[in-house]
């Protein structure tokens, strides 16, 4: 018999098991999902409006009015799943069957997500460079993303031999804008002395402007604070 996709039933088994994964146009990653309780997709500023495998390994699928997909399955062997989004954002899926598992609740996020087009009026309406510094540090600080900006997975930056040397990095998160890029992470003095802290210390290729939140002039050891970093990109 067909598994029913029941929402509730979604909701209270996959919310144990809710996962953000990065992943690259094109590429694949492998998936356990479960073939007895629903499985549930998301891709972050997007929809999916395709899901295609073989015939018979998808018990149900469908999406949800904010683009996720849920699915069920009772397949026992690995199968593909191609999934594409609303701005043809495409990649595979994997799927390792395990019966014992909990439906997934993944979010994926598109390694090279672009910015809406509302971000470049963010970008236009400050008066000055440095109003428009402040204005996108404030909404930062403030957890308000800046409009139009999207979230993607181009975190890495090359820091420095001396910052690595002194600084522990986590939780690293990119926003894409137009013309600009948001990286706000969360650095740890892992050194057994007080550093001071010197903007200029961070500072990459096209840095325009960097902060931290809170505003402290010395970091003790093991203590962390917020950097964020305002990095100009290249014209498309």
């Amino acid at each position: 018999m067909k598994t029913t996709v029941f929402l509730s039933l979604m909701l209270l088994s996959a919310s144990v098991w809710a996962e953000t994964l990065t992943v690259t146009p094109n590429s694949a990653v492998r998936l356990t999902v479960s073939n007895r309780e629903p499985n549930v997709i998301a891709v972050m500023n997007d929809r999916i409006v395709e899901a295609n495998s073989a015939a018979g390994k998808l018990a149900d699928k469908k999406t949800t009015d904010s683009g996720a997909l849920i699915f069920t399955t009772e397949e026992t062997a690995p199968f593909s799943l191609y999934i594409e989004t609303e701005k043809g954002f495409g990649f595979t899926v994997n799927a390792i069957p395990v019966k014992k598992s909990q439906g997934i609740n993944v979010s994926v996020i598109n390694a090279e997500a672009k910015a809406d087009a509302v971000a470049q009026e963010w970008e236009k309406t400050s008066d000055s460079y440095s109003q428009f510094i402040t204005r996108t540090f404030t909404a930062a600080m403030n957890d308000n993303i800046p409009t139009g900006f999207v979230k993607n997975g181009r975190v890495n930056v090359s820091w420095s031999a001396s910052v690595l040397a002194n600084f522990r990095f986590r939780d690293s998160v990119s926003f894409q804008g137009k013309h600009v890029r948001l990286l706000r992470v969360n650095i740890e003095n892992k050194t057994s002395q007080p550093i001071q802290l010197n903007e200029r210390v961070f500072w990459v290729p096209q840095t325009m402007a960097i902060a931290f939140n809170p505003t402290v002039n010395t970091l003790r050891p093991h203590e962390q604070v917020t950097l964020f970093l305002l990095i100009k990109e290249k014209p498309e």
